[in-house]
């Protein structure tokens, strides 16, 4: 058969893919009210644009109003003048018996002893929190001091403190003489005697952090409390969460715009019982977006950044631009068919009016060359998986196997990166080229 043959010539390669899709606003939610009650007021009406924060809805509120201002008056009677001043007289109670339980294990340990093991504890807390070099060389010989003084106060409360505080004389009934010994404190009256102590501070410390929340005055409580402990603080940590809640309550009877955008659709009107189902519409209207789907055979097109063509249904001779924003990651069925869905933006013409749900047809550029090198597709021999050559024809008729890259292909040309230039001869086989 006759060889058939064309020349290499130059144009432009644009591989696309086609979907459709509809309009939807990039935000769009369906509020209602966090209870159920009467519609007081509806300001808005469908169609309106408000702002975000602006009220939509109200609901009749006198109950809320009412237990706002009971857990407003419970809260206020808390930091009374009489509550301060039982307050001062716990505090000073509290000092009295903290003094008393350190009192009692001085004399149980020793004031030496005791004077050491304080030494020691603070060094400890030193050393932990020293940040320098000369910091903790300056906690770590503290530490070593109380340490070795404490070693030494241990040895004088055996000989010395011990025989002479807690001597004991006792006659013998049948002997009638006096015997001399000691009763040193047991392991036991000493551990119960710190726990005393332990339990004496912990006492100030509440007792100190609730009067000065009482003279800070009720204004200053506007977070939790930290460490409650004591009981009267937390009388005040759970009045401070009911009037939370009161409040919370009461703002829940209003309903407020979380964006700012256009009131699409209204459920119910004033006068009107309703529950926490859907009460009103809002969608934003001046950043518009489109999700299209594609045939899952054009996912190699789906990429993000890629540009897009759009046609309105309801502008069939305006063309807008735009681009791929994201692909979803799983395919979706659309009439029985698996598809690719596709999110994108385009550019909205201020002489178009375009509103939510329209329908649009959707052109994807996969990939464009410019001004490129093309041959038919037939032109092409594999000679290896992703290689390909041509038979380039030479001036006296003869065939000569030319290695070629490839770039963009279609159904019908494909893009010569390499290998040839514009009016080469090639072969493509027995099929006739024009």
């Amino acid at each position: 058969a006759p060889m058939q043959t064309t020349k290499v010539r130059t144009g432009d390669l644009v591989l696309t893919a086609s979907g459709s899709g509809n309009i939807i606003p990039r935000q769009q939610v369906e509020l209602g009210f966090r209870s159920s009650g009467i519609v007081r007021a509806v300001p808005v009406s469908a169609g309106q644009q408000v702002g975000a924060g602006e009220i939509l809805a109200t609901l009749e509120d006198s109950l809320q109003q009412a237990q706002l201002a009971q857990a407003q008056a419970e809260f206020e009677a808390l930091f009374s003048a009489a509550s301060l001043a039982k307050a001062k007289i716990t505090l000073a109670n509290a000092q009295i018996a903290q003094a008393a339980a350190q009192e009692e294990l001085q004399y149980l340990i020793s004031p030496d002893v005791y004077y050491w093991e304080t030494e020691l504890e603070t060094a400890q807390v030193a050393l932990k929190e020293a940040s320098t070099e000369e910091q903790k060389s300056a906690a770590q010989k503290a530490l070593e001091r109380a340490q070795t003084n404490l070693a030494l106060a241990q040895k004088r409360y055996t000989a010395e403190y011990v025989p002479g505080v807690f001597a004991y004389t006792y006659t013998d009934l049948e002997t009638e003489e006096e015997i001399e010994t000691t009763l040193a404190p047991s392991a036991e009256d000493i551990a119960l005697a710190r726990a005393a102590l332990d339990s004496a501070r912990f006492a100030v410390a509440d007792a100190n952090a609730y009067l000065e929340i009482l003279q800070a005055g009720a204004a200053s409580v506007t977070a939790p409390l930290a460490a409650v402990q004591g009981t009267e603080t937390a009388k005040i940590e759970q009045a401070r969460l009911n009037l939370e809640n009161a409040r919370l309550n009461l703002a829940n009877t209003q309903l407020t715009a979380p964006f700012a955008g256009v009131v699409l659709a209204i459920n119910a009107l004033p006068g009107q019982t309703i529950n926490t189902s859907p009460f009103l519409t809002l969608a934003t209207t001046a950043d518009l977006q489109v999700r299209f789907y594609l045939d899952e055979t054009d996912l190699d097109k789906a990429r993000p950044g890629n540009r897009l063509n759009l046609t309105l249904d309801a502008f069939p001779d305006a063309a807008l631009p735009g681009e791929i924003t994201a692909v979803e990651q799983a395919l979706q069925t659309v009439d029985g068919t698996p598809v690719i869905v596709l999110w994108g933006t385009f550019s909205n013409p201020e002489n178009l009016t375009i509103l939510s749900g329209m329908s649009v047809d959707v052109e994807v550029i996969g990939g464009e060359a410019q001004n490129a090198l093309l041959v038919p597709v037939q032109a092409l021999r594999e000679i290896a998986p992703g290689s390909y050559a041509v038979f380039r024809v030479g001036a006296d008729g003869a065939l000569k196997l030319t290695p070629v890259q490839v770039g963009l292909r279609d159904f019908a040309n494909a893009e010569i990166l390499s290998g040839l230039k514009a009016g080469d001869v090639v072969s493509t086989g027995t099929v006739e080229t024009k």
